[in-house]
């Protein structure tokens, strides 16, 4: 009888767990309008709302029909167990597909400004330098020669002809390690790597300061927000600035005996990726004195921790901008402004409503829901929101006094350089949702809070496809095309002008030429390097066309009145020319189509 029993609630089980699976895939298909999964062998799509529903509605009323209701639900009361149990595994799942999306969706490319001096910059620290030099901005008899010589990412070093790079070395020491144990294409790992990490960090943060519900909660909203996403396929600092702060804040609440040093060892190495963001440092500094009481002596060394990354940041900012306190970037006050403050407000809260439209919404409804039934439910000691909400406005004024005196950016994606202060802020969103659900009937708390983050994460995905998150590799791929291409195409004495494709070109190709920073007029220097037995070429995007005739009305050359040697890429277009075909007869150029 008791074996029969046993069957009888094995079956049940199997059969909620059934329906549950379909009403989350139903969720889905509702907002994204479908889906399909094909890795390898494995397919399994899902267009229309027909199926899932018919196989929600038979599980579950099989279920009743086999136990009846009381049995069906706790059956489903089971599954907020289940969720608090495995926590630690899901939150290892949501991790990894959140690295596995950086990796299958990764640019892979060293472009435009950011990624290619991120990258480039990596293959000079892992050759043990930290600058290049170019022997022709000596021997050139212009003013300021070593300007024209520094591609994007880089400026002149205090030495003639010497280049450094102007970004901090954070990532980039992060992705020379990579390269000295993976080779060319290691570097590119290191981002999605470090945003799994930042993932999984998010589910330790929220499980520590408030339970495993709101920590999975956060994790997945961080995974699946689209700003992260679209970070996460580039070799840029956000995401491994989120990765760094959000360990830093873990090991500021643990109670371990090193903590505090592995603490500012961590903001250390945020800051030596993000030195701007050393505001952060002083509510860091608070959770370690506070947590979880006033605890003085935790502070030395947590300093101690800290010092080594902020003394090699001062050391190597000496040395390459002439100041420790000196920036790749210039001057401090061409960048903060008072006045910047209200525009940015303005300009931020835009970027956050638009991307982050899921996660506000759940903010907003769980503290509706929680208004609504603050009698009815009492919150433990365990389980309270003020650690996380108090960390969560420490960081997040942190933040704004970053960035909101800083210039104003109104593109979307610049909503990137608040990502440091998304763990906590999606801390309180999941203490938030699991308090409104705990005023659910119990068998329907894990339920609501499985279709409700099934539905956040569905609408941030389809945000993130609209912002064209999975879509950059094709976009930034005409970088490495184009990089390629002229490597294998140009011979050795080639000098490539360019500006955009600068970065590029010069980290996988051939000296650059900016044209937009050239002391001289364009033909003058096409002419002068032509005489030292050197082989100029443009490569330009085809929307650079019009500034660079721009910046030279008087020169022929700027007119690039003749056939291209190549036209690669398909949204942008980057066209190569020779200035030694102007004279050629028109038949005589052939024009290679790189895509």
């Amino acid at each position: 009888m008791r074996g029969s029993s046993r069957s009888s609630n094995s079956v049940i089980s199997t059969l909620v767990l059934l329906g549950t699976g379909a009403l989350l895939v139903l969720v889905v298909v509702l907002i994204t309008g479908g889906f399909v999964v094909d890795a390898g062998p494995l397919h399994f799509s899902s267009r229309h709302p027909v199926a899932p529903l018919l196989i929600l509605a038979t599980a579950w009323i099989a279920a009743v029909a086999v136990g009846g209701r009381q049995a069906a639900a706790d059956a489903m009361a089971r599954l907020g167990g289940r969720i608090d149990r495995h926590a630690p595994a899901i939150a290892v799942v949501i991790a990894a597909a959140a690295a596995g999306t950086g990796i299958g969706f990764g640019t892979f490319a060293a472009s435009a400004a950011d990624a290619s001096g991120y990258v480039s910059q990596s293959k000079l620290l892992a050759a043990a330098r930290v600058s290049f030099d170019e022997p022709l901005a000596r021997l050139l008899p212009w003013t300021e020669t070593t300007w024209a010589f520094s591609p994007l990412g880089y400026r002149p070093g205090p030495a003639p002809g010497e280049v450094v790079p102007t970004y901090p070395p954070g990532l980039p020491l992060t992705m020379a390690a990579a390269r000295a144990i993976g080779g060319e294409w290691a570097p590119f790992f290191v981002v999605p790597l470090l945003g799994g990490l930042a993932v999984f960090c998010t589910y330790l943060l929220g499980a520590r300061l408030h339970s495993r519900r709101a920590g999975l909660t956060a994790a997945l909203l961080l995974a699946t927000s689209p700003i992260f996403l679209f970070q996460l396929v580039q070799p840029m600092t956000d995401v491994p600035a989120v990765a760094w702060w959000t360990l830093a804040l873990l090991f500021a609440l643990s109670l371990e005996l090193g903590a505090p040093v592995a603490a500012g060892a961590a903001a250390g190495f945020a800051l030596l990726a993000r030195p701007n963001l050393l505001p952060l440092v002083a509510p860091l500094a608070v959770v370690v004195y506070r947590w979880p009481s006033p605890q003085p002596r935790r502070l030395l060394p947590f300093a101690a921790g800290l010092v080594p990354a902020a003394g090699a940041l001062a050391l190597l900012q000496w040395r390459l901008y002439g100041s420790p306190l000196a920036s790749g970037h210039g001057a401090f006050r061409d960048f903060f402004a008072i006045s910047n403050v209200w525009p940015n407000v303005r300009v931020y809260s835009a970027h956050l409503i638009r991307g982050e439209t899921a996660a506000l919404g759940l903010a907003l409804i769980a503290i509706v829901g929680v208004l609504a039934t603050r009698r009815g439910v009492r919150e433990t000691p365990d389980h309270s929101l003020a650690p996380a909400a108090v960390a969560a406005a420490l960081f997040g004024a942190g933040i704004l006094l970053c960035y909101l005196p800083y210039v104003v950016f109104r593109d979307w994606f610049y909503l990137r350089f608040f990502l440091p202060a998304f763990p906590l802020a999606f801390v309180v969103v999941g203490a938030l949702t699991v308090r409104a659900t705990s005023a659910f009937p119990p068998w329907a708390r894990g339920l609501a809070l499985l279709a409700v983050l099934t539905a956040v994460a569905s609408v941030n995905l389809v945000a993130a496809g609209r912002e064209q998150a999975f879509l950059l590799r094709d976009y930034e791929g005409r970088y490495l095309a184009a990089g390629r291409y002229v490597d294998a195409a140009l011979p050795r004495e080639a000098l490539i002008f360019a500006v955009q494709e600068s970065g590029s070109a010069r980290y996988y190709a051939r000296p650059v030429v900016r044209w937009d920073l050239l002391p001289v007029d364009l033909d003058t220097a096409v002419a002068t390097l032509t005489a030292m037995h050197r082989r100029p070429v443009f490569l330009v995007e085809d929307w650079e066309a019009a500034d660079l005739r721009m910046r030279f009305p008087s020169s022929r050359l700027a007119r690039l009145d003749w056939p291209p040697r190549a036209d690669i890429g398909t949204s942008v277009h980057v066209l190569l020319f020779d200035p030694a075909d102007r004279d050629e007869a028109p038949g005589r150029i052939h024009t290679d189509r790189v895509r």
